[in-house]
């Protein structure tokens, strides 16, 4: 089922696009206000983005945006965000990487920091 994105969700998606050149920015911008999010996983740890008008072709990989977010889960758990691009570059997929046992739980998202990922050249 699709739903509107949290306001967390669009604030760290906001933050990564502050980070990006004007036209990755601008397009990363466009794609936000046109997404609807799908959690994948029970515990929505993956959320797939729905954007309304674009239709993707077929799957052919992915890639991350160059800064990833890291928080800790509500019992003091790390957890690292990743942001991911279909191969058009257009808003595909948020994951939350849970770096201990259990289930992703309840993010903590004022403890939320931007860091450099790996760069993409595509």
């Amino acid at each position: 089922m699709l739903r509107d994105l949290t306001e967390d969700e669009v604030s760290f998606i906001r933050s990564v696009a502050d980070m990006l050149e004007a036209d990755r920015r601008r397009c990363l911008l466009s794609d936000l206000s046109l997404a609807k999010a799908e959690e994948i996983l029970d515990d929505a740890s993956l959320i797939r983005f729905h954007l309304a008008g674009y239709e993707r072709g077929k799957y052919n990989g992915q890639h991350t945006y160059p800064f990833e977010g890291q928080l800790t889960d509500s019992d003091g758990t790390p957890v690292h965000l990743l942001l991911f691009a279909d191969p058009a570059d257009r808003l595909y997929e948020l994951e939350f990487l849970r770096w201990g046992d259990g289930p992703l739980q309840a993010p903590d998202w004022a403890s939320l920091e931007l860091i450099e990922g790996p760069k993409y050249e595509g």
